[in-house]
């Protein structure tokens, strides 16, 4: 059956819409600036087959500034939804208008490291860890590749899987192909990428560069060229000192996502750096890496804070307000998925800080990072495919510069904005806190909604909702993140 849609042709200004009698119908629109509003609009020709097909087509010509229609098909109440649409949801003015995001790929954006064959380690508890990342609402994790004979490591991550928690494994230039290629199929339903190796600048060997190197283009080339692990992401390596990109400036082509592992010192996520050029912000981490592999994508395998008194570390409240921020700080910047470093403290059996950088504690309570992250997950959670994102006109007036927001929309038509004071909350040298002092943002749109609310995070990190008036929205926007939902 052809689509004659295709074949309408526009006269003069106009704009056109197919309106089908039936469930599901598309709703093809544009934009009108105002001067569109008093020419002739034109909605394109029809074609008609059976009723279930049926586009239904209105012509409007102005005479004597009344707008006269002429159609043999001609239903109000589908024009008025029609005209009704067009004005309250694809009308945006120059200069207020902002594209949304898909709000589940806030969720998307985030995983978190695990360390399933530290068995020696509170990660030997399995069915503490399995609990806390199903009650997290994470769906990526981070783990490493090893050719092991204990059987529990396959069956655990498989577990996962079937929560549909999926992880990116650590390579070791010592695998074979054959093993490379062959390892997915040992946790199915859980692999989800293969990682370059660790930190290979930050061990003692002297030939590093050369190892990464020569084992970047085995990797790629024994993946891409078999078609049960063609569809893998290969994400690169993760350097500990910034000279150590460009050694590796030749392996561009030998994986698809480049890798950050951006840690702040206990700064808070926006940080403008604390060295020459930046030192340690989030611009200044991409740079080495885009400097390096120009035009790649990238995201961060490890990231995070910890929260013992050793240096650099931060109190777990601070912990609580940096970690949304940092999600949606490296989503502003693009990258594409950021790891926390990790989901558990291991101070029991970790070294100095390496024992604290956990979510939660060793005995598995929540720190308020972990309540924290868990929210925003579950608020921002909307699975499904793809979807029309539509434009939203609205202003934050009295705003300062340093209140950054994200706005998110979901396929029931709401919109969620994430706004908060991006600044340090926190003097790491001194050990002392820093709060800024809120500021009243008011919210305005052209848009007309029924419901509004207002989601705050407490100090354990704990969401809490509060119904408000629509309209325009008095807003105190402080170093917590702030989510106004509208509907």
């Amino acid at each position: 059956m052809s689509d004659c849609r295709n074949k309408s042709q526009p006269i003069g200004k106009s704009f056109r819409v197919d309106l089908q009698p039936r469930l599901g119908s598309h709703l093809s629109t544009g934009k009108l600036n105002s001067s569109s509003i008093d020419s002739t609009f034109h909605l394109v020709k029809h074609c008609s087959e059976d009723w279930y097909h049926r586009t239904m087509t209105y012509r409007f010509h102005k005479r004597n500034g009344r707008y006269i229609r002429r159609t043999t098909i001609f239903n109000p109440i589908l024009v008025t939804l029609f005209v009704a649409v067009l004005f309250s949801g694809y009308y945006c003015q120059s200069g207020s208008c902002e594209s949304p995001i898909a709000a589940d790929s806030v969720v998307d954006s985030i995983g978190v490291n695990i360390h399933l064959h530290f068995g020696d380690t509170v990660y030997g508890n399995f069915p503490l860890i399995e609990s806390l990342l199903k009650n997290l609402g994470v769906r990526h994790t981070r783990d490493g590749l090893i050719d092991t004979t204990w059987q529990a490591y396959y069956d655990r991550h498989i577990a996962l899987g079937k929560l549909g928690i999926r992880c990116i494994f650590i390579t070791n230039p010592a695998e074979s192909d054959a093993v490379l290629v062959s390892w997915p199929r040992r946790v199915p339903g859980a692999f989800e990428g293969y990682e370059a190796p660790n930190e290979f600048d930050n061990g003692r060997n002297a030939n590093w560069a050369q190892t990464i190197n020569a084992f970047m283009p085995r990797l790629y080339h024994a993946v891409k060229s078999d078609p049960e692990t063609a569809r893998y992401p290969v994400i690169g390596p993760s350097m500990v000192r910034p000279p150590d990109f460009s050694p590796l400036s030749g392996i561009s082509s030998d994986f698809d996502f480049a890798n950050l592992h951006n840690y702040f010192a206990g700064r808070n996520p926006g940080t403008g750096g604390w060295g020459a050029n930046g030192y340690g912000s989030i611009a200044f981490n991409m740079n080495l890496a885009s400097s390096a592999w120009p035009g790649k994508p990238m995201m961060t395998t490890e990231t995070g804070y910890y929260t013992d008194a050793g240096h650099d570390s931060i109190p777990e409240q601070i912990e609580g307000e940096y970690v949304p921020r940092l999600v949606l700080e490296q989503m502003l910047h693009g990258i594409k998925r950021t790891y926390f470093y990790e989901l558990i403290d291991e101070n029991t059996t970790a070294k100095s800080n390496e024992g604290y950088f956990g979510l939660a504690h060793v005995d598995g309570s929540p720190k308020p990072a972990y309540t924290a992250l868990k929210g925003m997950i579950a608020l921002f959670a909307d699975p499904g495919p793809a979807f029309a994102l539509r434009d939203f006109d609205f202003t934050l007036d009295g705003a300062p510069a340093n209140v950054h927001h994200v706005l998110a929309a979901k396929r029931d038509g709401s919109y969620y904005l994430a706004i908060w004071i991006e600044t340090q909350n926190y003097d790491v040298n001194k050990k002392q806190a820093t709060p800024s002092t809120p500021v009243e943002v008011k919210f305005a749109s052209r848009h007309t909604f029924t419901t509004a609310e207002v989601i705050q995070f407490g100090e354990d990190g704990s969401p809490s909702t509060k119904k408000i008036k629509p309209g325009n929205i008095p807003l105190m926007v402080s170093d917590r993140i702030v989510v106004l939902h509208l509907k």
